[in-house]
Order: C-alpha cells, then sequence, then structure tokens
C-alpha cells in the first residue's frame, strides 16, 4: 500500500504526538500533518530535528516551552489569523501532559481558533497498560512537588481516591519519593515502567521496602513513572486530628452523636470514638 504523506491543511493550532521512545510509533497521520504544517513549535529543536531526519522531512523549527511568554503565545495566534498551519509537539509524547502548551491552546479556544489534536505515544497511559493494576479510575499526579509541605498537601488529597495513582519521577528523586510514599501509606506494593517502548524497557512490581533492599543504592536509569493503588493502602487515621475534633464537640452535642458523625468521616471503629468521647468528657 502506498502511503502519501500530501494532504491540505486549515489554518488553526495542531497538537501532535510524537514517539516516547521507539520513532517507529508516530502515526502516519502525525507525518502527514508535520509534512504539511507552515511552521512547528517544539520543546527542544534538537530533539524534533532528529524526528523529522528520521522520515526526510524538512522543516524550520521554533522553539516554545515552558519558559516562552505571553509574546511568544501572540505571535502564534499571529500566524494563524494570517492563515497558517501551526504545529506543537514536545520532546516525546502527547503535548500538554506535563508538558507545555496549555495556555496557547486556552488562548487559541478564548479567540476561537480551531484547536486540532494528532493522537499517539503517552508514557502515562502506556504505563498504566503495563501495570497490571485497575484502571477504570486513574489520578494522574505528574511530577511532584519538590517541598515537603507541598507534598503533604498531594499525599493528603490521594489518601482519599479511589484510584490507581499515576507519578511521573527522575530517577535523581524516586527514592525520596518511594520513602515519602512508604511514610504516609506504609510499605504499600508499587509498579515501576521504565524506558517504555525502548530496548531496555522494564515493569517492576514490588513493595517498597523489597524494591530499596534489591537496590541497594542503585540507580535506575531512564524515564520513569511510578504507579500504585490506593486499595493498597493501609487505613490511617491521625488520631491527634481526631481528638481536636471530639474536644470542639464534646460540650455541645451527645456522645452518641459525636460517635455517628466521626464515625463516618474517620476510619477507626465507633467503640474507639466512643471511648475517646468519654474519655475528653470527663478530663473536661
Amino acid at each position: 500500500m502506498e502511503i502519501k504523506l500530501d494532504d491540505t491543511l486549515t489554518p488553526g493550532l495542531y497538537i501532535i504526538s510524537t514517539p516516547i521512545g521507539n520513532l517507529g510509533d508516530i502515526s502516519i497521520r502525525a507525518l502527514t500533518t508535520l509534512k504539511n504544517l507552515d511552521k512547528v513549535y517544539c520543546e527542544d529543536t534538537r530533539v524534533t530535528t532528529k524526528l523529522l531526519q528520521r522520515y526526510n522531512l524538512k522543516k524550520t523549527l521554533f522553539k516554545y516551552n515552558d519558559f516562552s511568554s505571553e509574546v511568544s503565545r501572540k505571535n502564534i495566534i499571529k500566524n494563524i489569523e494570517e492563515n497558517q498551519s501551526v504545529g506543537l509537539v514536545s520532546d516525546a509524547g502527547t503535548p500538554l501532559i506535563s508538558d507545555p502548551g496549555y495556555k496557547l491552546v486556552r488562548e487559541c479556544m478564548n479567540q476561537n481558533i480551531p484547536v486540532n489534536v494528532i493522537p499517539g505515544p503517552s508514557a502515562l497511559i502506556s504505563s498504566v497498560v503495563l501495570s497490571g493494576l485497575p484502571s477504570n479510575k486513574i489520578y494522574f499526579t505528574g511530577f511532584l512537588p519538590t517541598s515537603s509541605s507541598k507534598r503533604t498537601i498531594e499525599f493528603e488529597k490521594i489518601r482519599k481516591l479511589d484510584a490507581t495513582i499515576i507519578i511521573f519521577e527522575t530517577t535523581k528523586k524516586l527514592n525520596r519519593t518511594l520513602l515519602d510514599l512508604k511514610k504516609y501509606f506504609g510499605n504499600i506494593k508499587i509498579v515501576i515502567t521504565r524506558e517504555i517502548t525502548k530496548i531496555y524497557e522494564e515493569v517492576i512490581v514490588e513493595e517498597i521496602d523489597s524494591y530499596i533492599k534489591k537496590m541497594d543504592n542503585k540507580t535506575l536509569k531512564g524515564e520513569i513513572v511510578l504507579l500504585f493503588n490506593t486499595a493498597d493502602m493501609k487505613p490511617f487515621t491521625d488520631m491527634h486530628e481526631l481528638e481536636e475534633e471530639i474536644k470542639k464537640l464534646i460540650n455541645n452535642l451527645p456522645v452518641k452523636e459525636i460517635t455517628n458523625m466521626l464515625y463516618i468521616k474517620y476510619d477507626i471503629s465507633k467503640k474507639a470514638i466512643y471511648d475517646m468521647c468519654l474519655k475528653l468528657k470527663s478530663n473536661s
């Protein structure tokens, strides 16, 4: 079958997925679109140049990344208003998934400029497929915050979910993240996917302690996706928080009513709450 890459594009923004490792994973539609675009914006011109050279496509590339300003977005909008077709690609995978671009898409939508998506590879979806974890409900955090306080806020959100959690992580920060997960959720079973679609693709399924012991301070290489399911998390109740809440209610509500109310909120038996209420009431 002969594959033709000639196709006229209408003016607008084209969000194009590119391979996450194996250059053979790019779609025919993506190649057709790249060939016929008036302009292509990318994160790193060096990375995108390698992809274009692989398929003998010649394009002048323009940079658009996390550091691009509002001026850059206005220039892209101006290109499209001048009846040009403009493409946006990231270094790997689908743009806007932990990659720059959403501000540009939002600005296009605000100005009624057509936005088209050319779907394709995504480390997010591929890692879920490989993990063996439930995929009916997923929660994607992207890269976790660096600061401990902001991580705590994110972990508190996760604690309340019933879903498979997906985290992008760097090899240098993986151990820290695993130790943080253990601190908040216990020695849970995790899945680590690495180098998806590449020669050394690997899927690791271990409990946190077991993984850390096996690695013995060795550092994994490549792109890392970390997954776990909240069903594997041990129930946790902040007893200090529970006690403080009881103190606020104990002089205004009957013990039985407080017990029934807090039983719904906290993962602890009614008897334990009731006994704590009686103890605090006698001390008040």
